[in-house]
């Protein structure tokens, strides 16, 4: 049980580290990829040797599809609050109290945008029988490690 929750605990953090870096990421990088091309591929490869029930590929489906919804509002809300900084910071009169709670704002998105990923990885488990749960985990850190391998190296390209 310990080493089931250590293992979450590193797959939520890996899925914090890419989620973000991967939207921050302009379309076309990543080793030629589209990005969009290469989430949907990286999906279906995570899920694909699990032996899902019709109704299993279902609900991941539309949990997917919720969790996309969620974030998609999070990253909107975040990107409005980050410009809304931007402009107080340029203007040279601002104080430490006039952005303070934009800054408290952008931490309340960020927590939320957590919470979100962690009630998505939850809910897949509850999806999956244990040892198909298993799978995933490993298809994940799978994906997370071929993530990097292709952020360094396009990280070495550029230099």
């Amino acid at each position: 049980m310990k080493k089931m929750i250590q293992v979450l605990i590193v797959v939520a953090v890996g899925i914090m580290i890419i989620v973000p870096t991967v939207s921050a990421e302009p379309h076309g990088k990543m080793g030629g990829w589209k990005m969009g091309h290469h989430h949907k591929q990286a999906a279906k490869d995570m899920f694909h040797d699990l032996n899902l029930t019709a109704e299993q590929k279902d609900k991941l489906k539309q949990n997917r599809k919720a969790q996309k919804e969620k974030m998609k509002e999070l990253r909107k809300q975040i990107m409005a609050k980050h410009t809304e900084l931007k402009d107080k910071l340029s203007n040279p009169a601002v104080s430490r109290a006039d952005v303070d709670p934009i800054v408290t704002e952008l931490k309340s998105l960020h927590a939320k945008m957590i919470d979100c990923r962690t009630d998505g990885i939850f809910a897949v488990k509850a999806i999956l029988t244990p040892e198909q749960y298993a799978k995933f985990l490993n298809n994940m850190k799978k994906e997370i490690k071929d993530w990097k391998d292709r952020r360094d190296q396009d990280d070495h390209e550029s230099d």
